[in-house]
């Protein structure tokens, strides 16, 4: 199955939240029993299921294995709800979550996870909470389990780095970017091998890990003229490592700073730094380095 996945910003919303306990063995009856009880809770406080029931998994696990849960479902306010029912009516603010959706029963659920976490590494997210599942189409709702429907939100925050990954050695991948800069007007100006750092300094080891400090003259010579304290701007950290899967070069993103640059002369000079990295990231994924 192939799974397409987007980023929105959740809206608002009142929901009835049930802490829950699922046990890894049954965790088909236990969500059952989880479901009616949400029901339950909900028609007994006298309030109106107003969308699709959700689990959303805690990150603090119990010593006996179980999963912490929280079942939840959108409402509209009511006033009958108990102390005793060991639910409550929350505010829930919105948030940014990477979303997709899964057809099918909950025994290939894992799938879809793996395709969602593959997609926010790869595109510049990263995960900021427990996942959440929303019960499009429930097990109460259809018996065949190939006709459920369920939407995978994580909720992410934007990372602050421009990041390409290669399937290629880690010496050569250092090497094409340092011609991919200087082509893009950088010099590199300092170099920093991490993993001989780390081992001569505290005798532990790492991955092969460089990192350079990289200046683009002619945007710091605009940036100084505009603000003399922003010759920071201008330059840029990019960073070489190894992974399992080959070899990553990330860059910190120059913009990533709006409350200080909007408004100000600078802001451009920081997008045209951002266009030259990100044009020198996309040369070296496609080999037109020489």
């Amino acid at each position: 199955m192939e799974y397409r996945v987007d980023v929105y910003e959740t809206v608002p919303q009142t929901m009835l939240r049930l802490p829950w306990q699922l046990r890894p063995d049954r965790l088909g009856t236990d969500v059952d029993a989880g479901m009616r009880e949400l029901t339950t809770a909900t028609e007994r406080a006298g309030l109106i299921a107003c969308g699709a029931p959700t689990i959303t998994y805690r990150e603090d696990a119990e010593p006996d294995g179980n999963i912490r849960i929280d079942f939840a479902v959108p409402v509209d306010l009511g006033t009958k709800l108990g102390i005793r029912s060991g639910a409550e009516v929350i505010a829930q603010p919105g948030s940014l979550v990477a979303r997709t959706c899964h057809r099918g029963g909950y025994d290939s659920l894992d799938t879809a996870y793996r395709a969602l976490h593959e997609w926010i590494r790869e595109s510049g997210y990263r995960s900021a909470g427990p996942p959440t599942e929303v019960y499009l189409i429930a097990p109460d709702e259809m018996s065949d389990p190939r006709r459920l429907f369920t939407e995978i939100r994580i909720p992410v925050t934007p990372v602050p780095v421009l990041t390409a990954h290669v399937d290629r050695p880690f010496d050569e991948t250092a090497e094409y970017i340092r011609k991919a800069l200087e082509r893009h007007g950088f010099e590199i100006v300092g170099e920093t091998d991490l993993q001989a750092l780390v081992r001569n300094r505290l005798g532990a080891h790492i991955d092969d890990y460089l990192v350079f400090s990289a200046c683009h003259p002619l945007l710091m010579a605009r940036a100084i003229a505009a603000d003399p304290q922003a010759a920071w701007l201008s330059s840029a950290f990019v960073v070489v490592r190894a992974d399992s899967t080959g070899t990553l070069v990330e860059a910190g993103d120059p913009t990533a700073l709006p409350q200080i640059l909007d408004g100000t002369a600078l802001s451009e000079i920081a997008r045209e730094l951002r266009h030259l990295l990100v044009d020198a990231l996309d040369v070296l994924c496609s080999r037109q380095v020489r």
